[in-house]
């Protein structure tokens, strides 16, 4: 029996309310034996027989062994755990392209291969150093012999003591000739111990730092996005989402901000459970107005917008410019707060290197989408 496609039935699931759904999305935490269990009643009920006599339901496992390393990687620190998925990540993307009904997931993913690839980019540009190959040692020496033990001539008893004046003289023992000892090899000295990876909280080694610089790099990430095209939906929301965020006294610019959560999708869907034009999640879009029943208003690209607007004047207001406040949108406000404090800083070059890998490439996406597509600097705005 083969298990049926993982991702179909992600989306399947998406649009049927899931019991506890709410409070396992609002700890940002997917649970895929529940998913796996819920999946499998839908698959029971909705599933024409002939189907489920030749295909299952995907286990726990095999659902997280899809999506679980890719969400990992991007919640993480390290360029390589993102770098590694690059391959995985784009046959996902490609299986969700295949398939019409993926299409929200495939969105939420596509607007995300960017991370992975310029993740694989830099490892080829900024490569490790090789291990240089340590000398080898001295030749061996010669065998070792061991050193004969010397003869010592019989004891005879004699049955009186002799006239010593006659008897001939002790021959002399002939000593054996000292080997000197050779030097033993010395031990080739250990290689050095690989760079370590970048941890949060703790200051990078010096490959991390260069390659952090280059991921964080505006000008890289204008080359990688200049030739690309805007989302073909983008020109039909443009004139209400900039009217949105004028109204809320925010950047029009910024509305672009879509492009790098949803790639312009409202229905774009990730496998956490945030949904709409700039991703919300549950506990979020309920503090900010949208109500998720018995419509979810996440879907609702104007109030998706507005609701997102809300969010990003508050996060500005807290951190004070839009490089961080663009950071705590993407790894949530409380991550950034600890990264100020512990590095005793104001702006985003200050807790680069104590965020997660997709926070250091998200805010420079961002600000190389504004050049390309506003003509406008982030940090002006």
């Amino acid at each position: 029996m083969k298990p049926i496609r993982t991702i179909s039935i992600l989306m399947a699931l998406a649009v049927a309310p899931l019991p506890h759904a709410r409070a396992i999305f609002d700890e940002w935490e997917l649970d895929y034996d529940m998913l796996a269990e819920s999946g499998q009643k839908i698959f029971e009920q909705l599933a024409p027989a002939s189907v489920q006599e030749s295909f299952r339901f995907y286990t726990a496992d095999e659902i997280k062994s899809t999506f679980g390393p890719i969400q990992q990687a991007l919640d993480g620190s390290s360029l390589e755990a993102l770098a590694d998925l690059q391959p995985r990540a784009r046959q996902t993307l490609d299986s969700l392209r295949a398939n019409p009904e993926t299409q929200a997931t495939a969105d939420w993913l596509e607007a995300r291969m960017d991370f992975f690839e310029m993740a694989a980019e830099v490892q080829q540009a900024i490569p490790a150093p090789r291990v240089p190959t340590p000398p080898p040692g001295p030749a061996p020496g010669p065998p070792l012999i061991p050193h004969p033990t010397p003869l010592r001539p019989a004891l005879i008893p004699h049955p009186q003591e002799p006239d010593t004046s006659t008897l001939p003289p002790h021959p002399t023992l002939p000593q054996p000739t000292l080997i000197p000892h050779p030097t033993e090899p010395t031990a080739p000295p250990p290689p050095p111990p690989p760079p370590p990876t970048t941890r949060p909280g703790v200051a990078p080694a010096p490959l991390d730092k260069a390659r952090n610089r280059y991921v964080e790099s505006r000008q890289a990430w204008v080359r990688k996005l200049a030739k690309r095209p805007a989302p073909a939906r983008a020109a039909a929301l443009l004139p209400d989402l900039k009217r949105i965020f004028r109204e809320q006294s925010i950047p029009p610019e910024l509305v672009w901000q879509a492009e790098a959560e949803s790639t312009f999708n409202p229905a774009a869907r990730s496998p956490v459970g945030a949904v709409g034009l700039y991703q919300f999640m549950p506990a979020t879009a309920r503090e900010y107005g949208l109500s998720l029943s018995p419509v979810d208003e996440r879907l609702d690209a104007m109030k998706n917008a507005r609701a997102a607007a809300r969010y990003l004047k508050y996060l500005h207001g807290r951190f004070g410019n839009w490089p961080l406040a663009l950071a705590a949108y993407n790894c949530g406000q409380g991550r950034v707060s600890k990264a100020l404090a512990a590095a005793g800083g104001t702006t985003f070059d200050d807790i680069h290197d104590r965020l997660p890998a997709e926070t250091r490439m998200y805010v420079p996406k961002i600000a190389a989408l504004l050049h390309i597509r506003e003509k406008t600097d982030l940090d002006r705005l």
